[in-house]
């Protein structure tokens, strides 16, 4: 019995190619300050928000998180036709976290009222962040309507 080495040979790159492709992270960051710059600036190390409004569920979803090896970001605005990942959602999310200026001590009021304001909603049904502050404490703000 004769086995055809190339037919065999060729299917396993082809294969270990997809494989590998398949295994890159589109949510990663390139492009981003060093950690301490960025927790300085935001006041946070990890973000992850998610709206829902009346006529559309998901309407916000928003991540970013600072890990030792890694920054990912993620940025759905459904509202303004928005699906972004890796640097070009940290683009667009950069400037709205500088904004917010978001500190542990603030009322769960507070951070609702300027995070709806920084992503432009104006009535939602629900709302859930979470948020790590840049000491390490992780606090959950959330509300249904």
């Amino acid at each position: 019995m004769r086995i055809k080495k190339y037919p065999l040979l060729s299917s396993a790159i082809i294969s270990s190619a997809l494989l590998l492709g398949a295994c890159g992270d589109k949510e990663e960051v390139t492009k981003t300050p060093d950690k301490d710059t960025a927790q300085s600036e935001f006041g946070f190390q990890s973000f992850e928000l998610d709206i829902d409004t009346a006529d559309q569920k998901d309407a916000i979803d928003a991540s970013f998180d600072i890990d030792i090896s890694e920054t990912e970001a993620e940025y759905v605005n459904q509202l303004e036709s928005i699906n972004l990942t890796g640097d070009d959602a940290y683009a667009e999310l950069e400037p709205i976290f500088k904004d917010l200026a978001l500190t542990k001590d603030m009322s769960k009021e507070e951070v609702i009222e300027k995070v709806t304001q920084a992503f432009g909603v104006e009535e939602y049904t629900e709302f859930e962040l979470e948020v790590e502050f840049s000491d390490g404490d992780t606090q959950e703000f959330t509300d249904r309507k």
